[in-house]
């Protein structure tokens, strides 16, 4: 019987904001990106584990070698590991990771796939691509909704300068003209364009002009065509939705920080540009606010967050558009072959967007499947609600605390039945923000380790230091919860697709409809000295 499992797909967090990606899928755009598993033993308790990585299928896939520890793994207690690895060079599809666990009585190879896409953009037709095996998901952002009379700064970044660095560079070139700058020193930038880790940077400024998905056109062009009614979910697992939100989450992340340094940041490529609610809603969209780098970095994080949580809710868990237009349009002869399928869809915002609340938002579709014999169409209007919900949460942290001593933070999430979540049903990190921008993060488990007293309790213990060289003062802080993909292989590819992980639950950024500011609501302050 093998003692160690890592019962969920390992999923990606991005180093801009820390946060994971929508269902945790890795991008070949966002270059450097962290792999995390949750690692479960199912045996008896077991002292001195050590945990690697050994290899992956993908040789473009260059992962920074490094072994954890794990003093005490307890019986059916999850321990959360991560490993940077760089994805700049690594090819769409799926690809495998072979995990090597080290005990007294020997090793064992614990070998998980992963979900791999590749963004481009496409100058022809003003969109972006997403290549996976199934098809190539092409979707163009034709509105976007965002604050009215936003400015923005109008700092240029020299485009020369990142030339090595694709297909990001063609992303943040339709955001905004770069023209000048120095190299070495915006850290953001050569993170979006050389992939190097992100450091502080107090000098970065939030500037978003787009919150939400106004309307798009998205066509999927499977590879190869195919009979029947039904074809092929990417990766046999999620929804095509899920591409969609992972493309939003990477744009709004690059066009925050491209309105950092040039002032545009328009995602629409040509489109219809960007508006406010409509005029006969009576609303108007809040201004994300921030005040130094740390405050803009995090609060570039959440928007992105928001956002994907808001076009997940709007395009329904339960079966996206595209799957509900193959219902409706069977083909007539069984020797048809499906050689694209394109969407039409608008969202609406009925409600305001709160992370971790039962919101809605309305969509508006058409579906068109384009055959080898003729052209079928589908449309339809839907209210859906945002099921990825909390009903309360508590943070217990100290309000003072001395350098190198420890600073010991504790959450419990409740979800919609009031029940507490436990163990690695949830990725939970703390993020820091100093009097001077700075930026740093930990990251919270439900262990019975480094200070958690008790594994599976539903409480999240994160455990920090504060050196004697960092800033003295007063350190803001919130933690962040979001959801995991906790879908089973056996599963069929349906059931598969209606679980969505990397949602955002806690709420410290919501998009209001009152004009004014959408702050980051801090859940605490603690006095470093």
């Amino acid at each position: 019987m093998l003692q160690f499992a890592i019962p969920n797909r390992p999923f990606a967090s991005e180093p801009i904001t820390g946060l994971m990606t929508p269902d945790g899928i890795f991008e070949v755009s966002l270059g450097k990106q962290i792999i995390n598993i949750h690692l479960i033993n199912s045996g008896i308790a077991v002292n001195q584990v050590q945990v690697y990585i050994e290899s992956i299928s993908d040789p473009g896939i260059v992962i920074t070698a490094h072994t954890h520890d794990i003093a005490y793994a307890d019986s059916e207690v999850s321990h959360l590991f991560s490993w940077e690895a760089d994805f700049s060079a690594a090819a769409p599809g799926k690809h495998m990771v072979s995990f090597i666990v080290v005990t007294a009585s020997g090793h064992q190879r614990i070998i998980k796939k992963i979900f791999v896409t590749k963004m481009n953009f496409n100058p022809s037709n003003l969109s972006f691509s997403v290549t996976t095996p199934e098809a190539v998901f092409d979707v163009a952002f034709k509105e976007m909704i965002g604050p009215q009379d936003i400015t923005c700064s109008n700092k240029k970044i020299d485009i020369a300068c990142y030339s090595d660095r694709k297909p990001l560079l063609d992303v943040l070139n339709v955001v905004g003209e770069l023209q000048s700058c120095d190299c070495q020193s915006n850290n953001l930038l050569n993170y979006l364009c050389k992939g190097v880790r992100v450091t502080n940077n107090p000098h970065f400024s939030l500037c978003a002009r787009q919150l939400l998905i106004g309307k798009i056109k998205a066509q999927v062009q499977p590879t190869p065509a195919y009979k029947g009614q039904y074809g092929d979910l990417p990766f046999q697992d999620p929804w095509w939705k899920v591409v969609l939100a992972i493309v939003a989450f990477v744009l709004l992340v690059a066009a925050a920080i491209a309105e950092a340094v040039d002032g545009s940041g328009d995602l629409t490529a040509g489109g219809g540009g960007t508006h406010d609610l409509p005029s006969n809603s009576g609303g108007e969209c809040c201004t994300p606010a921030a005040q130094n780098g740390g405050d803009s970095k995090i609060a570039a994080g959440l928007v992105a967050a928001a956002a994907t949580v808001a076009t997940i809710a709007g395009a329904s868990d339960a079966r996206d558009p595209f799957r509900k237009g193959q219902d409706h349009t069977a083909p007539a002869t069984g020797t048809e072959l499906t050689l694209a399928e394109t969407l039409d869809l608008s969202f609406s915002y009925p409600e305001e967007i709160v992370p971790g609340k039962a919101f809605k938002v309305k969509a508006d579709w058409q579906y068109q499947r384009d055959t080898t014999e003729g052209i079928y169409e589908h449309k339809d209007t839907e209210t859906n609600a945002n099921i990825h919900i909390l009903s309360s949460y508590d943070i217990n942290a100290p309000n003072t605390v001395h350098p190198d001593e420890p600073f010991i933070i504790k959450a419990q999430f409740y979800n919609a039945n009031n029940n507490l979540f436990v163990g690695n049903q949830l990725f939970v990190q703390c993020f820091f923000v100093g009097p001077s921008g700075e930026w740093r993060s930990i990251v919270l488990q439900d262990n019975g380790l480094a200070k958690d007293e008790e594994a599976n309790d539903g409480t999240y213990t994160g455990v920090g230091y504060f050196s004697t060289d960092e800033p003295m003062g007063r350190w803001k802080y919130l933690v962040v919860a979001q959801d995991v993909n906790h879908a089973t292989p056996d599963m069929k590819p349906e059931d598969a697709a209606q679980i969505v992980g990397g949602m955002l639950l806690t709420n410290q950024l919501s998009f209001t409809f009152g004009g004014g500011d959408c702050p980051i609501n801090f859940d605490g302050e603690v006095n470093v000295g």
